[in-house]
C-alpha cells in the first residue's frame, strides 16, 4: 500500500460521509498526509481545523516555509467550528496513539473545552499503534465508541519507514 492508496481511501471516507463531521487523528509530523487530508476536504467542500499543540505548530511551520498548501479560505480557528455544520467540517488532531493529554484523548475524555464528541461523528485513526501503545489507543477508541463516534482505522496509513530489504540496499549502496 502507498500514500497515493491512502488519498483515495480518504476520498472514499469523505464521499461516505458526506452528513457527518470527520475527525483525523495522525502524526504531526506527517505534513504530507495531512496535505491529503486538507486536499480531501477542499474537495468536499469543508472547512478545516487543526487542534493539538503539535500539530499546530507544525501546521504553522510547514505553510510557513511552502511544504504545504491550504487552499484560501479552507482553514478556520477552532473558536469558529461552532459556526459550520458538522457536515461541512473537518479536525486534524493530534492523539492518534493514545496521548493522554493529545487534543483526541480529551475529546473522548470529554475534557476538551471546544470540542465534544457526538454521534455524529466520524474518527479517523490514520496511524498503526506504536507498539505498547495498543492498549491506550483502544481506551480511547472505546471513549469514542461510547459517545457514539464510528471509528475508522482501516487502510488509512503506511508506514513512512522503510522496509529491511530497502534498508539493506540502502547500506550496501553506501
Amino acid at each position: 500500500m502507498s500514500e497515493r492508496t491512502v488519498g483515495r481511501t480518504f476520498d472514499l471516507i469523505f464521499a461516505e460521509h458526506k452528513n457527518n463531521r470527520i475527525l483525523v487523528a495522525t502524526f504531526a509530523s506527517n505534513v504530507d498526509r495531512v496535505q491529503q487530508i486538507i486536499n480531501t476536504a477542499a474537495k468536499y467542500g469543508r472547512k478545516v481545523v487543526v487542534e493539538g499543540r503539535s500539530m499546530v505548530n507544525v501546521i504553522s511551520v510547514a505553510s510557513e516555509l511552502h511544504y504545504i498548501n491550504i487552499p484560501e479560505g479552507t482553514l478556520i480557528d477552532i473558536e469558529n467550528l461552532k459556526d459550520y455544520p458538522d457536515e461541512k467540517t473537518v479536525l486534524i488532531t493530534t492523539g492518534s496513539q493514545g496521548e493522554s493529554m493529545a487534543a483526541l484523548s480529551r475529546m473522548a475524555n470529554g475534557i476538551h473545552r471546544k470540542v465534544q464528541i457526538t454521534p455524529n461523528d466520524v474518527v479517523v485513526f490514520s496511524s498503526h499503534p506504536i507498539p505498547g501503545n495498543e492498549k491506550s489507543v483502544s481506551g480511547i477508541m472505546n471513549e469514542l465508541i461510547a459517545k457514539g463516534a464510528e471509528i475508522v482505522n482501516q487502510d488509512v496509513h503506511v508506514s513512512g519507514h522503510a522496509c529491511a530489504e530497502d534498508i539493506k540496499l540502502i547500506y550496501s549502496l553506501v
